[in-house]
């Protein structure tokens, strides 16, 4: 039987015919999709225990290395790529490869943990495509998606979706992250930090695999979450966060049903010292709604937080008391670091610094510090597991605090160390 064939203008034809969007999207898009390698640094888990005494533990050598693979795109010429900040964590070396083969060596930039993003740089000796980025505001649920990235390794593999919703919170290990795009496209180990287009070929979300094993479901952060955070890192290598002078916490089943809300944020804590407004706030309030949205929970709020600039004013709304009531807030800057008069008011605690480190110099009664058994004489080491050697280190650190219900700090007592948590709150279950 003979074969046939189609004539080449034929077929031409045909392939002309056969060229949808999509086709034209990822022929757009995927040379500023790039392929991230990184080498990282897995902690020995026997270090420092009674196996140093034999010479470490068999199989371990030092700290071995491991390697992790992951997406990004490019998003300025000169080299700049938006990833995900999991895709680097801890990595010790960075690379970068090109849809072309091309592999540059790769240096943060900056991240943002709390929004999962990081920014990498590369020397590149001529100009790099680049990814339209569109805008999250608009989108449409049910609107077409396509998700380019490496997943597993597999450079430039394409899946098709739609938006399934947004706006949505989803839990991995200790963080919480909101405010997701969700998808049916494909997104696997590898898409992470790649590119969700919608089909014009703008970037609308980036990609993060977060719940392995996902079966029908993808997550993608908003390109406008995206570009602020990019604009921070490029300017600072870090996200500098707004807040409202406020701790809040999120509403338990029983405190739902009580005050009558589906959702809200109770205030747990004012900071009249570090916020110049917070008496338009009580604390016992519950803020149901920011500019006339309603906020599940804090998730939410954190979320609007980080899309607001300094000085923006927020109408938040709620109840007090079971009585409705509203305020007026300008967003501003979380202190870069406590005063020392704040942290004696938010921890009773007072540092020095001495020969033999950052000593505690006093104590407030009926005070977190208090309660955590720190007395004088003390000496600190860390603050949330970052080394601190002056008081200038305590008090940057210590400002997590403002934002948290307790703040671990690691203690020298000779002749032992410990951690001890400062619990900002008797009772943090409102």
């Amino acid at each position: 039987m003979a074969l046939a064939f189609l004539p080449a203008p034929l077929a031409a034809q045909d392939r002309s015919a056969r060229e949808t969007q999509v086709v034209r999207v990822v022929r757009k898009v995927s040379p500023a999709v790039v392929y991230v390698s990184c080498r990282q640094r897995v902690q020995n888990p026997f270090a420092g225990s009674v196996w140093d005494m034999f010479g470490g533990f068999p199989g371990f050598q030092g700290e071995p290395e491991e390697n992790s693979l992951g997406s990004g795109v490019l998003v300025d010429p000169s080299g700049f790529v938006l990833t995900n900040e999991h895709v680097v964590m801890g990595a010790t070396e960075i690379r970068v490869t090109l849809s072309s083969g091309r592999e540059y060596p790769a240096k943060v930039v900056g991240t943002a943990p709390e929004s999962d993003l990081a920014l990498l740089k590369i020397d590149a000796d001529r100009a790099l495509p680049t990814a339209e980025l569109g805008t999250s505001s608009d989108l449409m649920i049910g609107e077409p998606v396509i998700a380019v990235g490496n997943p597993f390794g597999l450079s430039n593999t394409v899946t098709v979706g739609i938006l399934s919703a947004t706006g949505r919170t989803v839990t991995s290990g200790n963080r919480q992250y909101s405010d997701f795009l969700q998808t049916d496209a494909a997104i696997n180990p590898g898409n992470s930090g790649g590119a969700l287009l919608n089909v014009l070929g703008q970037v609308i979300g980036i990609n993060t695999a977060i719940i392995r094993d996902a079966q029908g479901i993808g997550f993608a952060i908003p390109i406008d979450r995206a570009k602020r955070v990019l604009t921070q890192l490029r300017a600072y290598g870090r996200v500098k966060p707004m807040w409202l002078g406020f701790l809040g916490l999120d509403l338990n089943d029983f405190a739902k049903r009580r005050a009558g809300v589906g959702g809200g944020v109770y205030i747990a804590k004012t900071y009249p010292y570090a916020f110049p407004h917070a008496e338009a706030l009580q604390e016992g309030d519950i803020v149901t709604s920011v500019d006339g949205k309603p906020l599940e929970g804090t998730g939410d709020l954190n979320a609007r937080m980080a899309m607001t600039t300094a000085g923006q004013r927020l109408e938040l709304s709620g109840f007090r008391r079971g009585k409705a009531f509203s305020a007026s807030l300008p967003a501003a800057l979380l202190p870069e670091e406590l005063t020392p008069a704040m942290a004696w008011e938010l921890l009773g605690l007072k540092v020095s610094e001495s020969r033999s480190g950052l000593a505690v110099s006093g104590v407030r009664r009926n005070s977190p510090s208090e309660a955590a058994g720190l007395r004088s004489g003390d000496v600190i080491l860390a603050v949330e597991d970052e080394p601190v050697r002056t008081g200038r280190d305590f008090l940057s650190r210590a400002k997590t605090a403002l934002i948290s219900t307790g703040l671990v700090v690691s203690v020298r007592r000779p002749p032992w160390t410990y951690y001890v948590t400062l619990n900002l709150l008797a009772d943090p279950s409102p």
